[in-house]
């Protein structure tokens, strides 16, 4: 008997090593972070692996490292600034994420995955582009040695490409970090519950629950600015243009046409891989339960009374909507603000014109 207490004690003893070391990362894990992000999701979330160390700059200059990150949980992303397909998509959640957590102690990090191109100045560019209002976002300077350390150590993929769209193949998950550095989830991005699983993990460390969404419908103004529309659709490279969209054809990649009428907008919002655009390789975020049936047919309808794009005549300026990057014919009738000492700012609508209003420094350049 007392030699079966003593096996049965050793087996208690192995497990719980085992646990424990799988957590620091001393056995044999999952080698991708990909693999990590289908492990279960369970309602506290467990500790995966430690972190690696690293020491960057982030989008204002700031010393940015594994310490000076301490005491708060971060949510972790990789994305590079000149990216084509995923990391417009990649950022997009980002945002919204950090809009759904607003107000909360916990910060978010984009680590570039291209050192060669994004310095401090072109992810302050970027992140004055996304989310200029968002003092938790760190957008991350990384150097070769230091980027191959951080890759390693959170098990995600960086590798340069040869040719093709995008000059760096990278990892799509979202990486949930405790305040003591170690890992806590890894998360597919790509999968509408385990992004909504990062979401509660998140709240779950930091001890809160979301409160009451008030029952405010947003404007299809406000959508199409706050869910940061035009940062793809403002730029040919990225997604297909919205203005004068009504009643036109469309070839999709199925080589199938499709007339754009409202039905096929509102496909396009909810269910965007659906019936996607021959020539566009970037995917858009699905909005599907993250806006309600009004709210969708007023952001429809917004959609639908903007402006073909047509060349300016000679004699009529256009300027850049410092908030949105829309494009703002400079006429008698345009919504701007008289700088002191300085050009008027154009916008496109009275939306940006109130965000600008409000903070001003985070838009100028």
């Amino acid at each position: 008997m007392q030699r079966l207490l003593v096996v049965v004690a050793l087996v208690v003893l192995s497990l719980s090593m085992g646990v424990l070391l799988y957590a620091r990362g001393k056995t044999r894990a999952p080698a991708l972070a990909e693999d990590y992000a289908h492990l279960p999701k369970p309602e506290r979330p467990a500790a995966l692996f430690v972190s690696p160390d690293f020491a960057f700059r982030d989008q204002l200059g700031r010393a940015t490292t594994k310490s000076s990150l301490a005491g708060q949980p971060y949510v972790a992303n990789f994305i590079f600034t000149t990216c084509r397909t995923v990391c417009p998509l990649l950022t997009a959640k980002m945002v919204r994420l950090q809009r759904d957590l607003a107000g909360l102690p916990l910060r978010f990090v984009s680590f570039s995955v291209d050192p060669e191109h994004d310095t401090a100045e072109a992810l302050a560019a970027y992140a004055k582009q996304w989310n200029p209002d968002e003092t938790r976002w760190l957008l991350l300077e990384t150097t070769p040695p230091g980027l191959a350390q951080v890759a390693d150590g959170f098990h995600v993929t960086a590798q340069r490409t040869d040719g093709g769209l995008d000059a760096v193949m990278h990892s799509a998950v979202f990486v949930l970090v405790d305040e003591r550095g170690v890992v806590r989830g890894v998360f597919d991005s790509e999968d509408a519950e385990d992004f909504k699983a990062l979401t509660r993990a998140a709240r779950s460390l930091i001890g809160t629950t979301p409160p009451p969404r008030a029952a405010v419908a947003r404007s299809g103004e406000e959508l199409f600015h706050e869910l940061s529309c035009a940062n793809c659709h403002e730029r040919a490279e990225l997604a297909p243009p919205l203005g004068g969209l009504l009643g036109q054809q469309r070839e999709l990649e199925t080589r199938l046409l499709v007339k754009a009428d409202e039905a096929y907008l509102k496909e396009s919002i909810l269910a965007p891989d659906a019936k996607r655009v021959q020539g566009y390789p970037l995917k858009m975020p699905s909005y599907d339960g993250h806006i309600s049936a009004a709210e969708l047919d007023d952001l429809v309808k917004y959609v639908v009374a903007l402006p073909a794009p047509s060349a300016p005549s000679p004699d009529v300026q256009v300027a850049i909507d410092p908030v949105c990057h829309m494009k703002v014919r400079v006429t008698e009738n345009a919504l701007k603000l008289e700088r002191d000492g300085g050009a008027p700012e154009y916008f496109c609508s009275k939306w940006c014109q109130a965000r600008f209003t409000e903070n001003p420094d985070a838009y100028r350049k």
